[in-house]
C-alpha cells in the first residue's frame, strides 16, 4: 500500500481555500489519504477578501460581489449551504454611467459585455457621436485578430477609438485598475477574444452564444448577506483534517530525494509530496527560485496594481442625487481622483440603514500617475468630487478607507504564453502547482475555477498512486 500523499498549499487567499476544501472534499468521499497542509503568512485566512460591519453598514474591503453568467462561485456558494444568503443586484436600476468633460453620460443601450449586440437600442444611445456609432456598429465585418495584442488596439481595430475612449477604456481599467495599452486582450477579455477567435465577431458571438446565469433569472450580480467573507470563512471551517498554519513567513521550496520537495520557515518545515503555490506570481517566482530560475524569473515580471477602496456614507434625506444606476467609470479625460464609484445602496439591499446612502470609490495607480494623499485627504478629496459630480450639498455621516498593496495582476501583452512557458517548465518538477488570479483571471468565479481544477489533477495523482495507472 503506498503511503500517504502530503500535500503543502501555500496562500490562504480565495484560490488557496478553495484548492485545499477540494480536495478535503475528494479526499473524504474516496479515501485518498491526503495529508493536507494549508500555509499562510497573515495572521488571518481570506486574503483580500474581508467584509466588516461599522454600525449598520457592511462594508468590503475587496471583491462585493460576483457575476452570475459564470457558474463556479455559485455552484460552491450552493454546495457550502450559502445559498439561502445569496443576495442579487437590483437589475431594475442596472445602469451605469462614465464620467467624461461633460459629466456623467449612460453606457450606450443594446450591448452585452462591451459589444453592441441590439443595434436599435445601441443607435438610441447620445453618449456616442453618429460617427462613432456608425463605426462600432462596423464590427461584424472586421477581419479576426492574427495574434494576441492590447486591450486598446483590439477595440480601436473592431469597435474604433471613440467607442474604445468613452466606452472600453473605463470600464476594463476599473476592473483592472490598469491601463488598457498594456493589457492583453487574451488574458484580460478571454470571453471576447475566444468570440472573436470562433465566430469572427463579437456581435455574431453573442448572438449564436447569448451570456446566461446558472438560472436565467438571476441577477447580473451576486453577493452575500453578511458580506463576501462568509464565503471563505465557509471554506475554511469545512476544511477537517487539513492543518492550517497562519503566521508562516520566509518559506523556501527545496527539492529533496525521491522526487518530494521541502518547504521550510519561519513557523513551519516539512517535506511534501505536492506543492499548490497560490500566492501572487511575485511571491510564487521567490518560491520557484528554489526549483527552476526559468520557471521563476517570468513570474518575477508580472506588474501588479494597487487600489484605495474610500467608503463615504450620507443621510438619505439630504442627498439630492436620485443614485438611478450602479455607479460611474471615469474616463481617462475626466481628471478626477477618483477611477470608479458604486453606488452600493443603489446597487444591493441590506448594505446600509434605509435612511442612508452608501458609495464605494476606488483610485487605482496602475491608469495614470496621482500624488499621494493621506487617508484624511482621500476622504476630503473624495467627498468634494462627488459634491462636482453629483451635485450634492450635504456632508458623509462615515468614511473608511482601505488600502490594497499589490495584489492586482496586470495579464500584459504576451501573458498566456509566459504562463504556458513557466507550466511547461514546470513539468520538469512533477507535483508542483501554480493557482491565483495572475493564471486564471481575477474575479470570484475564476479563481474558483482555476483551483477547482488544480485540485482535479492533484486528485487524479492522487488516484494513479494508490490504484496505480
Amino acid at each position: 500500500m503506498p503511503s500517504r500523499l502530503r500535500v503543502g498549499i501555500v496562500g490562504g487567499g480565495l484560490s488557496g481555500l478553495a484548492a485545499a476544501y477540494y480536495l478535503t472534499r475528494a479526499n473524504a468521499a474516496e479515501g485518498l489519504d491526503l495529508e493536507i497542509t494549508l500555509l499562510e503568512k497573515a495572521s488571518r485566512l481570506g486574503g483580500v477578501v474581508r467584509s466588516r460591519r461599522v454600525g449598520e453598514f457592511l462594508l468590503e474591503d475587496g471583491p462585493e460581489a460576483f457575476v452570475s453568467y459564470k457558474p463556479a462561485a455559485q455552484e460552491l456558494v450552493n454546495e457550502l449551504g450559502l445559498g439561502a444568503d445569496l443576495l442579487g443586484s437590483r437589475d431594475d436600476r442596472r445602469k451605469v454611467y462614465v464620467l467624461d468633460r461633460e459629466g456623467l453620460v449612460p453606457l450606450p443601450e443594446g450591448m452585452v459585455f462591451l459589444a453592441p449586440v441590439r443595434r436599435r437600442a445601441f443607435w438610441s444611445t447620445a453618449s456616442l457621436s453618429p460617427a462613432g456609432k456608425v463605426r462600432a456598429l462596423l464590427e461584424p465585418w472586421v477581419p479576426r485578430s492574427q495574434m494576441d495584442t492590447s486591450v486598446r488596439k483590439f477595440f480601436h481595430r473592431r469597435l474604433g477609438r471613440e467607442f474604445t475612449r468613452r466606452v472600453a477604456e473605463p470600464l476594463v481599467s476599473a476592473i483592472y485598475g490598469g491601463n488598457i495599452r498594456h493589457l492583453s486582450m487574451e488574458s484580460a477579455l478571454p470571453l471576447l477574444y475566444r468570440l472573436e477567435q470562433n465566430q469572427g465577431s463579437l456581435r455574431k458571438g453573442f448572438l449564436r452564444r447569448p451570456l446566461k446565469s446558472s438560472s436565467q433569472s438571476l441577477p447580473l450580480f451576486l453577493a452575500l448577506r453578511k458580506g463576501m467573507q462568509q464565503l471563505t470563512d465557509a471554506l475554511w471551517k469545512r476544511l477537517g483534517g487539513t492543518q492550517i498554519r497562519t503566521g508562516v513567513s520566509g518559506l523556501r521550496l527545496t527539492p529533496v530525494a525521491g522526487g518530494r520537495y521541502l518547504l521550510k520557515g519561519s513557523g513551519f518545515e516539512g517535506v511534501q509530496d505536492v506543492v499548490i503555490l497560490s500566492t501572487p506570481a511575485p511571491a510564487a517566482s521567490g518560491l520557484l527560485a528554489g526549483l527552476t530560475s526559468e520557471g521563476s524569473s517570468p513570474l518575477g515580471r508580472v506588474p501588479y496594481t494597487s487600489t484605495r477602496i474610500v467608503y463615504l456614507a450620507y443621510r438619505r434625506s439630504e442627498f439630492s442625487h436620485p443614485l438611478n444606476g450602479f455607479g460611474f467609470v471615469a474616463s481617462e479625460g475626466s481628471d478626477t481622483v477618483l477611477d470608479a464609484c458604486t453606488w452600493v445602496s443603489s446597487k444591493f439591499d441590506e448594505r446600509c440603514p434605509p435612511d442612508s446612502v452608501l458609495l464605494r470609490c476606488a483610485v487605482h495607480d496602475g491608469r495614470r500617475r496621482r500624488a499621494a494623499m493621506s487617508e484624511d485627504e482621500s476622504v476630503a478629496r473624495t467627498h468634494r468630487e462627488l459634491e462636482r459630480i453629483l451635485k450634492i450639498s450635504c456632508s458623509p455621516t462615515l468614511s473608511y478607507v482601505w488600502d490594497h498593496g499589490p495584489v492586482m495582476p496586470q495579464p500584459v501583452v504576451g501573458h498566456a504564453r509566459r504562463i504556458e512557458g513557466i507550466r511547461a517548465t514546470l513539468n520538469r518538477f512533477p507535483g508542483v502547482y501554480l493557482t491565483g488570479a495572475f493564471i486564471g483571471g481575477v474575479g470570484i468565479p475564476d479563481c474558483i475555477e482555476t483551483s477547482r481544477k488544480v485540485a482535479e489533477e492533484v486528485v487524479d495523482r492522487a488516484r494513479k498512486r494508490m490504484y496505480g495507472d
